[in-house]
C-alpha cells in the first residue's frame, strides 16, 4: 500500500512532543506546588486572586496554557497526519485545529490578563 501522508518525515513533531511533555510535567510541578504547597493550604478566590494579579504568576500561567496548548495541537496534527489520508480532509480537519487552539488560547489568555483583585 502506499503512503499517502504529507511527504514530510515528522521528526521534528515527534521530537517537540517529548520535549514539551517533559517542559509540562516540571511546569505542572511548579504550579502544584505553589497552590498546594504555599501559603494557607486553603485554595479559595481569596488566597489565588492575590496571586493571579501579579505579573510573575500571570507569565507562568500563559506559558502553562501557550506550551500545553501547542503541545496538544501537535499531538492532534499527528492523529490527522497519521490516519486521514485524504487532502482535502486534512484540510479542513488541520484548519479545525489551528481555530480550536486559537479560541482557547484567547479565552484563557483574557482570563488570566484581564485578572485584577476587586477590593
Amino acid at each position: 500500500m502506499r503512503y499517502l501522508g504529507t511527504g514530510r518525515s515528522g521528526a521534528f513533531e515527534w521530537l517537540f512532543q517529548r520535549v514539551s511533555g517533559v517542559a509540562l510535567v516540571v511546569l505542572l510541578g511548579v504550579h502544584f506546588i505553589l497552590l498546594h504547597y504555599t501559603g494557607t493550604g486553603n485554595i479559595t478566590y481569596e488566597t489565588v486572586a492575590p496571586r493571579l494579579a501579579s505579573p510573575l504568576y500571570k507569565g507562568l500561567q500563559l506559558t502553562f496554557l501557550v506550551l500545553a496548548l501547542v503541545h496538544a495541537m501537535n499531538g492532534v496534527k499527528l492523529v490527522i497526519d497519521d490516519y486521514v489520508h485524504r487532502e482535502g480532509w486534512r484540510i479542513v480537519l488541520t484548519s479545525l485545529n489551528w481555530v480550536a487552539t486559537l479560541a482557547f488560547f484567547l479565552f484563557g489568555a483574557v482570563t488570566v490578563l484581564t485578572f485584577s483583585v476587586q477590593p
